[in-house]
């Protein structure tokens, strides 16, 4: 790593700061409240889908680019769009500056990408586990301190909403200042290699059932979850599963950037598993990018009907602790997944989280919504933990990055596709508002979304189930 551990370190504080973001916990309420004055409506239809769509086009632009200014650059750029989007929500006067900010927020997302990636490229291979631990209680440290400090300020009124921007404005303008203070880099995956060095450490047959994949980049805090976790996995690739001959590499290494990333693309989605796993991924993350989205609007809902204070800020430190110890304990299973059981693994995970889904769609109680929403995300991080290094394990190049972006791309997309026509203009414009009395019709439709999710791949697990029944039968001798 250059400059010894010092890049570590320097990023470890970005990390930290850049997650450091007290008023996030309360955004929703602070958009609607006397500060902004904006309704629920307009936040849910005309100001969040801006944010979505911004990411999905801004992450093809830092994808293509990312490789090219080798990671520094952008990082620099991912705190710079923070405190802009804050500067925007915390001094803007009217609905137009607020949505201005969602476009530098869909940019701080999108921009994420270059924080994972950077880790990877400024350090040798037998660092990776030791990099990600570092980094990954960095950004969860951030995130717990950051709702703790929230909750705590605001129920011993300390400070209020708009207050809270000054310190997530001081976090991210702290996160662009070590941004510019990290070592850069001069090698990357693509454009910027050094000899067949990423190649050659690509195969290389790991020396102890501990190895893990490197992680990949992520565009939002829930996206790197698919990052962070990857690492906590254990697993031990077949030797011949990483067999690559000295000509295949020789000719790989003449090929220029945009053709080495086109060779990666074809060579992972040629493999029907990753396939498989990337649909679900893509699916997955869509929906629970959706839902994350709107969550405080259903809160900020309920609070309304029962007068009920918020608790964000707790239950954001909550879910932070919940995820450690969730990614921690599936980090100690050995398992193994045949095409069945990882079909019927998918089906039971989504169902169980539609239903989850619906009965936040259906309750009037905050308490309970903040449970089942915390359940959910167990579900979710957990799965992705299986989806990722399945995934990352049936690689037999170092194209996790590759795969891992283009599995977002499409998981924005369809995130997309939802919002147009669940949430924004021109679409159902459901709202998160409860209706009739007790029920969010747009949490309805997550939840249906997510048990659709189940039974397909429930119905392919039992059609392979009934073919393998078949070929059994088959393959049954005969007597005489």
């Amino acid at each position: 790593m250059p400059e010894g551990y010092g890049a570590l370190w320097y990023l470890c504080i970005l990390g930290f700061f850049k997650e450091f973001r007290p008023s996030e916990s309360f955004l929703t309420q602070y958009l609607v409240g006397s500060w902004k004055k904006l309704t629920q409506e307009e936040v849910n239809q005309e100001i969040y889908p801006i944010g979505t769509y911004s990411t999905l086009v801004l992450l093809i632009v830092v994808f293509l680019i990312t490789d090219v200014v080798c990671y520094k650059p952008i990082i620099i750029v991912h705190s710079l769009a923070g405190v802009a989007c804050y500067c925007l929500i915390t001094f803007g006067t009217s609905k137009d500056f607020v949505q201005a900010a969602e476009v530098f927020y869909g940019l701080f997302l999108a921009s994420e990408v270059a924080y994972s990636t950077y880790m990877y490229a400024s350090c040798e291979k037998d660092l990776y586990q030791k990099v990600t631990s570092y980094t990954r209680i960095a950004l969860q440290t951030g995130r717990l301190v950051s709702g703790s400090v929230a909750q705590f300020l605001i129920s011993c009124n300390v400070l209020d909403l708009h207050e809270l921007n000054y310190l997530s404005l001081t976090g991210l303008g702290i996160a662009a200042l070590f941004g510019c203070m990290l070592p850069s880099t001069s090698k990357s995956l693509y454009f910027h290699r050094i000899g067949s060095e990423k190649v050659d450490s690509a195969v290389e047959t790991p020396s102890n059932s501990n190895y893990s994949a490197p992680p990949n980049a992520s565009a939002t805090e829930d996206i790197l979850l698919s990052t962070e976790y990857l690492e906590a996995v254990r697993y031990n690739p077949k030797k011949e599963d990483y067999v690559i001959s000295n000509t295949d590499n020789e000719d790989y290494e003449q090929l220029s950037g945009f053709q080495k990333i086109w060779s990666d693309f074809l060579h992972a989605y040629s493999n029907m598993y990753i396939v498989k796993w990337s649909i679900w991924w893509a699916l997955t993350n869509c929906g629970y990018l959706q839902v994350t989205a709107y969550i405080q609007n259903l809160w900020q809902d309920t609070v309304e009907l029962t007068k009920e204070p918020l608790y964000n800020g707790a239950a954001s430190a909550t879910y932070t602790i919940l995820s450690i110890v969730a990614s921690w304990t599936v980090g100690q299973l050995q398992f193994d997944f045949d095409g069945k059981k990882s079909q019927w693994l998918l089906s039971i995970c989504a169902s169980l989280s539609g239903g989850l889904l619906l009965l936040l769609a259906l309750s009037k109680y905050l308490h309970f919504q903040y449970i089942a929403y915390g359940i959910f995300k167990i579900f979710y991080q957990v799965s992705m933990i299986f989806a990722n290094s399945e995934v990352a394990k049936s690689l037999t190049r170092d194209s996790h990055g590759l795969v891992f972006g283009f599995n977002t791309f499409i998981a924005l997309i369809l995130q997309s596709l939802l919002t147009v026509t669940v949430a924004g203009k021109g679409g159902f414009q459901l709202s998160t508002r409860l209706q009739l009395p007790l029920i969010s019709f747009q949490f309805l439709v997550y939840g249906g979304y997510y048990i659709a999710i189940g039974c397909g791949f429930g119905l392919i697990a039992i059609a392979n189930s009934i073919q393998g029944c078949h070929q059994t039968i088959r393959n049954v001798p005969t007597g005489e």
